[in-house]
């Protein structure tokens, strides 16, 4: 779980510096979608590790459109309670 959880921070890492890819992702709205733009990306993130952490910040498991990058910031920033 510790390298599922390490691959999914290191992609979201990535969201505030790069305007494509978080442009890329606010057109999604499911895990399954931001599983599909990080193996694009060259990364590894299983869609059930995000809709576990997903579920542990409280946050619900799909996004409206226009709005997957905050939530995947939100999630970010709670990396060190979640790891």
């Amino acid at each position: 779980m510790a390298e599922h959880l390490q691959a999914l921070f290191d992609f979201l890492a990535r969201i505030q510096s790069d305007p494509d890819l978080r442009a890329q992702l606010n057109e999604v709205c499911t895990a399954d979608e931001v599983s599909a733009i990080a193996a694009q990306h060259g990364s590894t993130v299983a869609s059930a590790t995000l809709l576990e952490l997903f579920e542990r910040c409280n946050e619900a498991p799909i996004a409206r459109f226009g709005l997957m990058d905050e939530k995947l910031i939100r999630v970010y920033l709670r990396r060190e309670s979640l790891l």
